[in-house]
Parts: structure tokens; sequence; C-alpha cells
């Protein structure tokens, strides 16, 4: 069997990560049942949801809940209570890292999707029965909801790099360090095209068509384009995550 990797060992963290923490998950989704009832019915036939009041709250709940448990992902690695017996644990870095990555990734997106759907159909045969009127019921194979999936596995990556790196108050720090960053990036993209332009007005309609001529120049599509650069970025947050896992389990493991 692999040191640094086993399916086996990576399925016993899943498991035993579940284990400890289900009866959170119960309250969790038990409270969101009830804020979807309460919401499905005082809102019935409001137009600022229409047909997507599940799609809405799914999303809402997507990133809300699943930022801020990206971020305290590391917790045992940083709480001094907890440290020791997170460092212990018979797995790599490389595992206890997968772990979490799956639990709060793919995990969280799947029950969040079946949960969504199961509730939908409860609570709108209770909203027919009840007002004689019903929202449509969630459909997890709308292009949306995949769209927002991988908009939040994007997002995710810099909150798990986080919580990963900052040894306290993560979902604070992360989001201060994202919000300098795009700062410093906008800041230097605007003195860019000023240089560039030699002072004449450059605006958005110009920057569109320069990218669009870069396109068919190139003969890539600007979305695919994106979508691999959201990608490789994501990636490489969680592989520096992992390698700061790696780092304190060597430094301070035992």
């Amino acid at each position: 069997m692999s040191e640094v990797f086993s399916s086996h060992r990576l399925w016993l963290l899943i498991r035993g990560d579940f284990v400890a923490g289900y009866r959170s998950l119960l309250v969790v989704f038990g409270a969101l049942a009830g804020v979807i009832l309460v919401a499905a019915l005082v809102t019935q036939g409001w137009i600022l949801f229409g047909g997507g009041f599940y799609r809405t709250f799914f999303g809402l709940a997507l990133f809300a809940w699943g930022l801020v448990a990206s971020s305290r992902a590391f917790r045992p690695l940083h709480d001094r209570t907890r440290n020791e017996a997170f460092l212990l644990v018979p797995a790599s870095s490389l595992e206890k890292t997968l772990a979490r990555l799956l639990a709060v990734t793919i995990g969280l997106a799947s029950f969040l999707l079946a949960f969504t759907a199961l509730v939908s159909l409860v609570v709108e045969t209770l909203n027919l029965l009840l007002s004689g009127g019903r929202y449509s019921f969630f459909n997890p194979f709308e292009p949306a909801v995949l769209e927002w999936i991988l908009v939040y596995f994007f997002l995710q990556s810099f909150y798990f790099l986080g919580g990963a790196w900052f040894r306290r108050a993560h979902f604070v720090k992360t989001t201060l360090a994202l919000t300098l960053a795009t700062a410093a990036f906008v800041a230097f993209t605007a003195v860019t095209l000023h240089v560039v332009s030699a002072g004449y007005r450059v605006d958005v309609g110009d920057v569109l068509f320069a990218l669009g001529q870069l396109e068919g120049a190139a003969g890539i599509g600007t979305q695919a384009a994106l979508v691999a650069t959201a990608l490789l970025v994501a990636a490489a947050c969680w592989w520096i995550a992992w390698l700061r896992v790696k780092e304190v389990q060597v430094s301070d493991g035992v």
C-alpha cells in the first residue's frame, strides 16, 4: 500500500469526518428545510423569483455555506487542542487534504442538489394543496445550476487555501486578501491600458472589441479560455493548500 495515497485510507477519512459531523449536518439541513417552507409559502407568486425560486435558494446556500465551510476545513490543523490528533492520524497530507476538499466541493454540492430537489418536491406538493399554486420543482440538471457550481468551485479554492494558510479568522482574512488582490489587479490593468493607449481614452467597448479580435486570431473561444484559466487557478490553490498541510505535518508532526 502506497504511503502517499490510498483510496481505502481516503475513504476512512471521509467516513470519519462524516460520522463526527453528521449531527450538525442534520441540524443545518433541518433549518434550511424550514426556511424553504416558510419562504415558499410567504413569497408564492412573487415576480422576483418566478420559476427560479429553488435555483436561487440553491445558489445562496451553496455559496454561503460552502465558502464558510471551505475556510474552516483545516481548523484542527491550527487548533492547539486538536492539532496533535490531526497530525497523528495515520494518513498522508495528500489524503487529509483530499478528504476535506472532496467534502466541501463534490460532497457539499451533491448533498445540496439532492436536498433541494427533495425539499422542492415535498414543499411544492404542500403548496399546491394549501394554496392551489406552486413554484416549479427544482431541476438539478439546469445549465444555470452547473454554472453556479463551477463558479463556486473557483471561489471556493481561495477560501480552501485561506483555511490551510491562515491560523485564525480564515474567512475574514481570505476575503480581505481577495479584495486587495482584485483592487491591485484593476489598478494595474488601468495603468497598463493608459500607457498602451498613449493617453487616449479607452472604454469597456474598446477592450471587448480587442478581445474579440484576439479570439478570432487565436481561434479559441473566450468562454473556453476563461473556464480553462479558472480551472488552472483553482487547481493551483488546491495544490498550494496541500503543500501547506504537508509543511505543517513535516515540521510539527510526531
